[in-house]
């Protein structure tokens, strides 16, 4: 009768006839390395895009350019988010080509990089629209 209680012998201890390739192992990836310089820069472009056209256009009276002023303190603090994670991309030695890893699966980077720009693209997009049509 098998007994499931067992202990299971460590690796180590399974014989193994001549000699063992070692397992070839991928290099470590830092967290964001593996994403390309170019989506963080669409990334903060698109952002200093949107906060550059609502200073331009809602940024008419005293309390409405304090608004916008903290609303720029504020996308800076994101820009410098961005900027550190930019700065993880540098890759170092490996190469940013290929699938990019993601908790869904691996994305190609294009597809990357669409997901990661499309909301604050379609920011400055809407306000442009917005604008468009207030005036």
């Amino acid at each position: 009768m098998l007994d499931i209680d067992a202990a299971v012998p460590a690796e180590a201890e399974v014989p193994v006839r001549g000699e063992a390739a070692a397992p070839t192992e991928p290099p470590p990836i830092g967290l964001f390395e593996d994403i390309p310089g170019w989506i963080w820069k669409v990334f903060i472009g698109a952002w200093a895009a949107f906060f550059a056209l609502m200073f331009v256009f809602f940024a008419t009276s005293p309390g409405a350019l304090f608004m916008v002023t903290v609303s720029g303190l504020f996308g800076l603090m994101l820009f410098g988010l961005t900027k550190a994670l930019a700065a993880q991309s540098a890759c170092g030695d490996y190469r940013c080509e290929g699938a990019i890893d993601t908790l869904t699966g691996p994305l190609s980077p294009r597809a990357a990089g669409v997901q990661i720009a499309l909301i604050p693209v379609a920011v400055v997009v809407g306000l442009i629209g917005f604008v468009v049509l207030a005036k």
